[in-house]
């Protein structure tokens, strides 16, 4: 028997344990306390900041993984307003986060579908939540340098193909 304090011994099977939890994390969502977003994560980022203006942003919260994402104003106890983005992971929460009066001291000011890369409209007609895609943002959904050549080459046969073949020669 060892004679090694109890405290110790619960201390270091936890950091046995905890170095196997780590261990078997996904190489992409390291556990650093700073998560890892996507691209169109971040692009969802620079919409919500955009948006802001000069105000920054003091919270981000369930974005990974999120399929919209709103940008919401709120009040806190000491009566200062500040900004989160907030991550939503289908279109019926969406429409239950934005609803009139469903918060008491936050206020909705946009709504973004992260994956399409598109800010979201949202309008009230006859007391229904009506959600209405724009147009979405350059860079949003960043094409692979092999997915360019590839569109590339498309492009360059369907225009070899509708060429004239002898023009003024």
């Amino acid at each position: 028997m060892s004679q090694e304090p109890e405290y110790l011994k619960r201390l270091r099977a936890q950091q046995e344990r905890k170095g196997k939890s780590a261990k078997s994390a996904p190489p992409d969502r390291p556990e650093t306390g700073a998560p890892q977003y996507t691209a169109q994560e971040h692009e969802a980022l620079r919409w919500a900041r955009e948006l802001a203006e000069s105000t920054e942003l003091r919270s981000v919260r369930h974005l990974s993984g999120a399929r919209f994402a709103v940008l919401v104003r709120l009040q806190s106890a000491s009566g200062l307003r500040f900004l989160s983005v907030e991550g939503l992971p289908d279109r019926d929460t969406l429409k239950e986060r934005v609803k009139p009066g469903a918060t008491v001291g936050e206020e909705v000011l946009g709504a973004y579908e992260v994956r399409g890369g598109r800010p979201v409209t949202v309008a009230i007609e006859e007391g229904q939540v009506v959600l209405k895609m724009g147009q979405p943002r350059l860079g949003a959904n960043p094409v692979t340098p092999e997915q360019m050549l590839r569109k590339a080459a498309a492009e360059a046969e369907t225009r070899a193909k509708t060429r004239f073949k002898d023009r003024g020669r």
